[in-house]
């Protein structure tokens, strides 16, 4: 079991889970720096805005983008904290005992998670197509995912699978 649990797989994984983590905490910061920075620059930006698109109506524009920035900060708090939860099962796969009890409550945790990003993709996308409307933008629709909520399921289903495989082992374990 120790070669499949330290295998390739799991640790081209785990690399790739590492790459995320600081691909997330960079566009983390820039958003936030962006946040901060965009009222200070806005006047500029409208100057430029006007001259690429005459007419564009800038009214509220600067506060909807800053909603969907925080939007988009909060989805990437998210997206961290499933890796991190990832990390810690991958950490527990590659020392040979993955179905523990706190995998199972690993799991649950990303599947409300991963409901919560669907729901906060509700008021993104509608902020999106206002900014979008907004700046002249044709296609900033946000697209119903049945491949995320079918990923979300799986993930709850694993969840049980999980808890049932860390009962079993117990139950063997106190039989021997």
């Amino acid at each position: 079991m120790s070669e499949t649990a330290n295998g390739p797989v799991l640790k081209i994984t785990r690399g790739l889970v590492y790459l995320m983590l600081g691909m997330i905490g960079i566009a983390g910061v820039a958003m936030a720096i962006a946040v901060v920075a965009l009222p200070f620059g806005w006047s500029h930006i409208l100057e430029e805005l006007a001259k690429e698109k005459p007419g564009v109506d800038s009214t509220g524009l600067l506060t909807w983008i800053l909603v969907l920035l925080a939007f988009a900060i909060m989805v990437l708090g998210a997206v961290w904290t499933i890796l991190r939860k990832l990390l810690a099962m991958i950490g527990t796969v590659a020392s040979g005992d993955p179905f523990v009890h706190a995998n199972a409550a690993r799991l649950k945790a990303i599947g409300w998670i991963m409901v919560g990003v669907h729901l906060i993709g509700i008021p993104m996308a509608f902020l999106a197509s206002h900014v979008g409307d907004r700046l002249g933008e044709a296609d900033m629709n946000g697209d119903f995912s049945i491949t995320g909520i079918l990923s979300t399921l799986l993930v709850f289903v694993l969840a049980g699978v999980f808890e049932r495989g860390a009962a079993m082992r117990e139950v063997l374990e106190g039989t021997v």
